[in-house]
């Protein structure tokens, strides 16, 4: 059986000339640069980078059903004693996913390296 790498499988289906799956990190977040792997010259910026939705901060909406930890007051009253909470319906959240320093990334080179696409992380982001 071949590579079932992501990088691996995209490859695969990359057939046109000068296209190709290279591997980064983020050595600047703003502004973004990008040092690719094994060439510390070779630095991509984001004017000529496209970062996908989904590995920036941005804000959505999630269904939950949720019932808060029991909490009680401190006075006596029956109103005070211990009770929960539900939490339910559709709330609007943020999602801090957007590239952080140090980041490992798969990034796919369009047009023989004058624009790049950053398809994911390589692994988990760091801490912090």
């Amino acid at each position: 059986m071949g590579d079932t790498s992501i990088k691996g499988l995209i490859q695969s289906m990359v057939s046109v000339d000068g296209e190709s799956i290279m591997q980064g990190t983020v050595i600047s977040v703003s502004p973004l640069k990008i040092q690719m792997e094994n060439d510390s010259k070779h630095i991509i910026t984001e004017r000529i980078t496209i970062v996908p939705w989904h590995l920036t901060n941005y804000h959505t909406s999630v269904v939950v059903d949720w019932q808060t930890e029991n909490t009680s007051g401190g006075s006596g009253y029956a109103e005070f004693s211990s009770h929960r909470h539900a939490i339910k319906g559709t709330k609007p959240i943020t999602v801090l996913n957007a590239l952080r320093l140090g980041d490992k990334l798969h990034i796919l080179s369009l047009n023989k390296g004058k624009l790049y696409y950053v398809l994911d992380r390589v692994s988990d982001p760091p801490e912090g």
